[in-house]
């Protein structure tokens, strides 16, 4: 397996894409440390892997609240004696013309998507440094390498995510901790299924749109596989990439 003997942090891993990364990441022998702010659908994903023949423990936690990501990865570290692998997947999603959204709207979408990547980093790279070794994965998004109408506050968390994801692979490489961000398309997720019915009460064409650019709605798996990828040794060579998971989408 090959995520044998590891131990990983994944949030937001009640549903959608951190879903298939914990249960994905259990399948391969890590050790996975499941967290939500929903204790509810944290506990159910954390039990199914265990029922699995995975290993897995449940934290609830805000990661946009400094001290829940400290307590995570401490948390991580007394369960399982260390923290070999960080996902940082816990996002939210907004569709608004830029002068239509307030200042609470637009600080929710960056405490979420950018400041708890921060603060999970912030505390996660610490006993990383400590133990000379770790890994960090960062969902961002196409939203982050390419501007989006409509989207302008999620587009500006992410692109926050990917520049972050750059500037640590450098700061860190020399403590054997390597740092990647993940930038998939319209994946089939209920957070994507919010962000195209922002769009359709806005009368965009969304389904056309993704047709034309992505050529069709990704699956969970196909991020997961790509996580799998890049927590593994596979990619020990793999450092500061924002990596697109997008059908095409990028290619022109």
């Amino acid at each position: 397996m090959r995520l044998q003997n590891k131990t990983a942090l994944v949030t937001g891993a009640g549903s959608g894409l951190g879903k298939s990364i914990a249960e994905t990441f259990a399948r391969e022998g890590a050790s996975v440390v499941v967290n939500d702010i929903n204790p509810e659908t944290g506990r159910a994903v954390t039990d199914r892997i265990n029922q699995s023949g995975g290993i897995a423990s449940f934290i609830q936690g805000d990661t946009s609240k400094e001290a829940d990501a400290e307590k995570l990865v401490q948390f991580s570290v007394q369960t399982y004696g260390c923290l070999d692998i960080l996902v940082n997947n816990a996002g939210v999603e907004q569709v608004k013309a830029i002068q239509d959204v307030t200042e609470s709207e637009w600080d929710y979408v960056m405490n979420v998507n950018l400041k708890g990547v921060f603060f999970l980093s912030k505390h996660g790279v610490r006993q990383m440094v400590e133990q000379q070794n770790g890994n960090i994965i960062n969902m961002a998004s196409m939203a982050g390498l390419a501007g989006s109408a409509l989207n302008g506050v999620y587009c500006a968390s992410k692109g926050g995510v990917v520049q972050l994801t750059r500037a640590m692979a450098l700061e860190y490489r020399d403590f054997n901790i390597r740092v990647n961000a993940i930038c998939p398309a319209i994946i089939k997720t209920d957070l994507a299924d919010r962000f195209m019915d922002g769009y359709k009460s806005l009368g965009v064409p969304i389904e056309e749109a993704i047709a034309g650019r992505q050529h069709r709605i990704g699956a969970v798996a196909e991020v997961a596989n790509a996580a799998l990828f890049l927590a593994s040794d596979e990619s020990s060579f793999i450092n500061g990439v924002a990596l697109p998971v997008d059908g095409g989408m990028s290619a022109g």
